[in-house]
């Protein structure tokens, strides 16, 4: 029979395997961010808009496409939703892993281009925020930057809530730190 903690392994190692992030020996999961969802916006509102201009074209001028409306609304609607999907797809795989022993920002930039970057705590020198406008101080989010003792970083845009995700990486590199001698 699984015990609780022994069921709780079991889901997290297949959650973070099918997010396509490799745990190591003695590794637990924390938490998991992505950029908010606002970050999603400019092309939800791009298809809609579009799909607007479409129908406003198609009924309000009257201009059916020479007999192939609904069938060039059909293409649109169908390239729409896979630049959406793709952009959805770009949102959830962007993610910066916090577990007890390391950060790790996974970068999806496009569909096929990703960049892994690996900090351990031992490693971080330096955690910064910044909210610029008024729109990340009103939908709370910023920019994340973890920077290293060699001056390398790590830049997170957009995150939600970044005083908590400060607060458990510190939290978490307190609480996770090797003894010092």
């Amino acid at each position: 029979m699984l015990s609780a903690t022994n069921t709780t392994s079991i889901v997290q190692t297949i959650f973070t395997n099918f997010l396509f992030m490799v745990l190591r020996e003695n590794e637990k999961l924390i938490e998991v961010v992505r950029r908010h969802k606002s970050s999603l916006s400019g092309v939800w509102s791009l298809s809609a808009g579009l799909v607007f201009l479409f129908l406003f074209v198609l009924f309000y001028l009257k201009f059916n496409f020479f007999g192939y409306g609904w069938q060039v609304f059909s293409a649109l609607v169908f390239i729409l939703a896979l630049v959406c999907l793709s952009k959805l797809y770009v949102w959830r795989n962007d993610v910066l892993y916090i577990t007890n022993q390391r950060v790790v920002r996974n970068e999806q930039a496009g569909l096929f281009n990703k960049t892994v970057t690996e900090i351990l705590y031992q490693d971080v020198h330096e955690i910064t925020f910044n909210k610029k406008g008024l729109a990340s101080i009103v939908n709370n989010y910023g920019d994340l930057v973890i920077r290293t003792p060699s001056e390398n970083k790590i830049v997170f845009e957009k995150i939600p809530d970044p005083e908590k995700v400060v607060e458990i990486i510190n939290k978490t590199r307190t609480h996770h730190a090797p003894p010092q001698f």
